[in-house]
């Protein structure tokens, strides 16, 4: 659904992607160490590579960052990617199962599975969201049709 979203927009204006992991990875693709904290690492991909970060940039983002960083450090992780991997404050598309308890995205889309049986914290994030869709039985184009960046803000249209 990222892919197809930043696909999408990134013809019409420069956006930012970025992948958050509650965990560390050793192999990371083509990337580049922007920040580093306590319980946190923040890495530019530098193109195109087969992680999901690196999909994003092949899928047409103006800039794309994967962040490694445990639910405790979010909060302090998330404002080192704004103040340094964001200062022009571009659109951004994120990938997170975390990142909607700490601040409300313009649209949150979350995407599950029917048969699951969800605990907190992810029934909280489903509560939140403002598009709920089922996984692997949906069409990108038809979430993407009800989706818009107006005025700074995404919006969801009526539908």
């Amino acid at each position: 659904m990222a892919t197809a979203l930043i696909r999408s927009f990134s013809i019409k204006f420069p956006l930012i992607a970025l992948k958050i992991s509650p965990h560390f990875h050793d192999s990371l693709g083509n990337t580049r160490l922007i920040a580093v904290s306590e319980g946190t690492r923040i890495f530019q991909d530098l193109g195109p590579h087969h992680k999901n970060s690196g999909q994003f940039l092949e899928a047409g983002a103006f800039q794309s960052y994967f962040m490694e960083t445990d639910d405790r450090h979010l909060t302090t992780a998330f404002d080192i990617f704004m103040n340094e991997c964001n200062p022009s404050n571009h659109p951004v598309i994120c990938e997170s199962g975390a990142l909607s308890s700490l601040i409300k995205p313009g649209i949150l889309i979350f995407i599950t599975h029917s048969s699951l049986d969800l605990q907190e914290p992810k029934l909280s994030a489903m509560n939140r969201a403002d598009l709920i869709i089922p996984a692997r039985s949906f069409s990108p184009a038809k979430i993407i049709d009800r989706i818009s960046f107006l005025e700074n803000r995404w919006r969801r249209q009526p539908g």
